[in-house]
């Protein structure tokens, strides 16, 4: 029977930064770790289109053009061959407030994690972020050094500008990612409306992004192919399933991929593990003197349901779906496309909202026009003769919220899947005010072209297991522990216990860190 000090479930984004803490400590990750089984052909997506091989850029079944029949057949980013194996977890279906299924998907059991189709916007929460979103148990500078480090490890781009502070002191940007025309002209103006001194409703610069921009160490830069919604992993980008690779190549953990935990049972001196090996089917136990369960917001608060007999009961459920404004400039209408660029372009938030939300600027280009026709105020007809000359003065408006506990809902339901409740949708309350400050900076929208994206379309899962400083049952203690366990640890989303209106991947990452570290000194 293998004997470990720490066992990991799970190797995204928390799991990996919680193996750097504990790396040459008898550590393990325990992982399903599916991998790509296809790939995708070519370099960019310009390439691909000109190829004319309409199999490999629309799929054996056309899966890219799925929105046409149904807009909510499935996320843009999971539909290409290359990254559809991301979503093959355990299923869940979301339901609305009169009980009907309005979402169906399932958990990532990709090695990696959901650091595959990330967007890779790597924020900082601030201690203004989390006072306003409230029921923190400690303050934002508890996980200062823990942001240093991974900033450092990861290598992130940016800019210290206006929203710099916004974003959070991140050290030794790179420099940020290139811009498209319409990102260009809308900064410009908003240099020049600020030069002029007049107000602005709002705070505008470059986006937070883990892409290296440049050369760095053994990592070349960013290709920027518009191939994001095709393949993951590209050099350049950071995932998750570069740390494990680093983790791996050195020997510092063991990795046991191709797994799944099914159970655990804690004693008091260690945790058993009953372990499914999936391409078998073969059971096999393992012990470990402490376990981190880092497998994704949903996957843990099922597998703490399971183990604890609470699966006729329910846990607290938040995500940020956020609210999707198309913007046009008309100024840019006709002007030449890009051939290299990344979706996110530029960040902004209302200047004087305490709310602090978090606005992020998407340019289009990566994606299908087959996707963008809905957002067109135009039929269809129309909508497909001016794509290109529209395209260059567009961007999109992502619009995130802080998110608190409230009535959605987390269970099981008789076949131990995963059921979340959600009735408790409220429209964007600031819609106005954001169209107004864009407007100011020439690009226009209208509320009628706002929506709001379905409930986990986001993907920032949280809240399930949340912390406290005194936990009750179902929660955890503010070193990760379950409120009634030594040895068994959580460190992923579900223990995060509200969500300020920023992304919040790197946060989990550094308090996945933080909390490998008090397991590695608790003296037992």
């Amino acid at each position: 029977m293998d004997f470990f000090d720490y066992v990991i479930i799970g190797s995204g984004p928390s799991g990996v930064s919680a193996a750097r803490r504990l790396a040459g400590l008898k550590t393990c990750i325990i992982d399903v770790g599916e991998t790509a089984q296809t790939g995708f052909a070519y370099k960019t997506l310009s390439e691909a289109k000109a190829s004319g091989d309409v199999q490999g850029l629309l799929g054996h079944r056309f899966e890219m053009l799925s929105t046409i029949q149904a807009a909510t057949a499935s996320h843009p980013k999971l539909r290409a061959a290359a990254v559809r194996h991301i979503m093959q977890g355990i299923p869940f279906h979301v339901r609305g407030a009169q009980g009907e299924t309005i979402v169906r998907g399932a958990g990532s059991y990709a090695q990696g994690g959901m650091s595959n189709v990330w967007g890779g916007q790597l924020l900082r929460y601030s201690e203004a972020d989390l006072s306003h979103a409230g029921h923190w148990p400690f303050k934002a500078s508890v996980l200062e050094a823990y942001y240093e480090d991974l900033e450092k490890h990861i290598g992130i781009s940016g800019e210290q500008d206006d929203l710099y502070p916004f974003l959070g002191a991140a050290t030794d940007l790179m420099p940020p990612v290139p811009l498209v025309p319409a990102a260009r002209h809308m900064l410009q103006a908003y240099k020049t409306v600020k030069a002029k001194n007049r107000k602005l409703d709002i705070l505008l610069g470059r986006a937070r992004l883990a892409i290296h921009t440049v050369n760095r160490g053994e990592q070349s830069a960013y290709p920027f192919g518009e191939t994001e919604f095709f393949l993951s992993n590209q050099a350049g980008f950071y995932t998750a399933g570069r740390t494990l690779e680093q983790l791996r190549s050195s020997l510092d953990i063991t990795y046991i991929g191709g797994h799944e935990l099914c159970a655990f049972q804690e004693t008091d001196d260690y945790v058993e593990l009953n372990v499914l090996d999936r391409a078998s089917g073969a059971r096999r136990s393992v012990r470990t003197r402490h376990l981190l369960l880092g497998c994704g917001t949903l996957q843990t608060a099922r597998l703490v349901l399971l183990n604890k007999q609470g699966s006729k009961r329910s846990l607290p459920f938040m995500d940020h779906p956020p609210t999707l404004l198309p913007l046009f400039i008309p100024a840019m209408f006709g002007q030449r496309l890009p051939a290299n660029s990344f979706p996110v372009q530029l960040a902004a938030t209302l200047d004087g909202v305490e709310n602090c939300d978090m606005i992020s600027l998407y340019y289009p280009g990566a994606m299908l026009r087959s996707d963008l026709i809905p957002d067109i105020p135009l039929p269809a007809r129309n909508s497909i003769r001016l794509m290109n000359w529209l395209l260059a003065g567009m961007l999109v408006a992502q619009i995130w919220e802080t998110s608190r506990p409230s009535t959605n809902r987390l269970g099981l339901d008789e076949n131990n899947d995963i059921v979340i409740d959600y009735p408790d949708r409220p429209s964007y309350g600031r819609l106005g005010k954001v169209i107004s400050a864009f407007r100011a900076l020439g690009a226009y929208s209208h509320r009628s072209l706002a929506s709001m994206s379905l409930p986990g379309w986001g993907f920032h899962y949280a809240g399930c297991l949340p912390m406290r400083q005194a936990p009750s049952e179902f929660e955890t203690h503010v070193d990760g522990r379950l409120w009634d366990s030594r040895r068994v640890r959580v460190i992923d989303g579900s223990v995060l216990p509200s969500l300020p209106g920023k992304n919040h991947s790197l946060t989990m990452m550094a308090n996945a860190a933080r909390i490998a570290d008090e397991a590695r000194q608790c003296g037992y």
